[in-house]
């Protein structure tokens, strides 16, 4: 786990232009592996999650990928694109969509009571 900013570059999987780009947002960046037999998938996975911090004790989901690949970028930090899962009801029944995701990920030094 590290702390980092974190700027979404995608959004369902098109590409955001810089004016639609959210503010980075500050966040603890977890990656782990996930068993194929406690996924859907049927198959190992590695994610990549977000957790943004609210207050001491409590944080929520910020956001979520799977099989995350660094790609080469000039400048600070990393580009690190993968799948985002984004569950929907399409028709009426619970879907989980797939869309290629770009995080730009700045490591940073947590403050206060991030």
């Amino acid at each position: 786990m590290f702390f980092a900013e974190v700027t979404f570059l995608m959004r369902n999987g098109l590409r955001l232009k810089p004016a639609e780009r959210q503010p980075p947002l500050r966040a603890t960046v977890m990656i782990r592996d996930s068993d194929r037999d406690k996924n859907n998938s049927g198959r190992n996975l590695v994610e990549v999650m977000l957790f943004e911090h609210w207050g001491l004790a409590q944080a929520r989901s910020a956001g979520r990928m799977s099989d995350p690949v660094i790609l080469p970028f000039k400048g600070a930090g990393f580009l690190l694109s993968g799948i985002e899962l984004d569950p929907q009801q399409v028709g009426g029944e619970p879907r989980m969509l797939e869309h290629r995701q770009v995080w730009h990920v700045v490591p940073a030094e947590r403050q206060g009571s991030e």
